[in-house]
């Protein structure tokens, strides 16, 4: 018989991966943090029924993530700096999961001594970037890897808040 099941990755870093794996690591992790989230807001209603709740009130194709920070922002004790950085996650997730990846690189050169004309390149940095909307609704290139970077922090911090707090 065949095994259907997905498989885990077998990479042992981030620098391992591609550019469509880093969008599913990004786009899984963010399902954790809506997780958590959901976990905090059922903590707080206490539903007689906590399956129905989960699987139906905080269904995502009932109530969407930014309902979920809204709910969150009136819950009493609930750190609103986390609130920000959801928020700030949650943007760069969109990106990664919608935005098309360009590609860029910058070659810089040194002019070579002598009477001649001739520049001989000294180095090459290749990155992608995304063009990214902020909330001034200006279009800014931002380098794929410095976002991925942010992720990476701002996932941690999350989590580690949710875990720390226990919701």
């Amino acid at each position: 018989m065949d095994d259907k099941r997905l498989k885990p990755s077998n990479k042992n870093s981030f620098s391992e991966l591609n550019a469509e794996e880093i969008r599913g690591w990004v786009i899984d992790r963010m399902t954790q943090i809506e997780y958590r989230i959901d976990n905090a807001i059922t903590k707080h209603i206490d539903p007689k029924n906590v399956d129905a709740f989960e699987n139906i009130i905080l269904n995502s194709t009932i109530i969407a993530f930014g309902a979920k920070l809204k709910i969150l922002r009136n819950i009493e004790n609930f750190d609103k700096k986390i609130i920000e950085k959801i928020q700030l996650i949650s943007n760069i997730r969109n990106a990664f999961a919608h935005l098309p990846l360009h590609q860029s690189a910058i070659i810089k050169f040194k002019k070579k001594e002598g009477s001649e004309m001739i520049l001989t390149p000294t180095s090459v940095e290749n990155w992608n970037y995304l063009n990214v909307m902020n909330s001034s609704g200006e279009i800014k290139q931002k380098k794929a890897h410095e976002l991925f970077n942010e992720f990476i922090t701002l996932n941690k911090e999350i989590r580690d808040y949710f875990d720390s707090n226990n919701r």
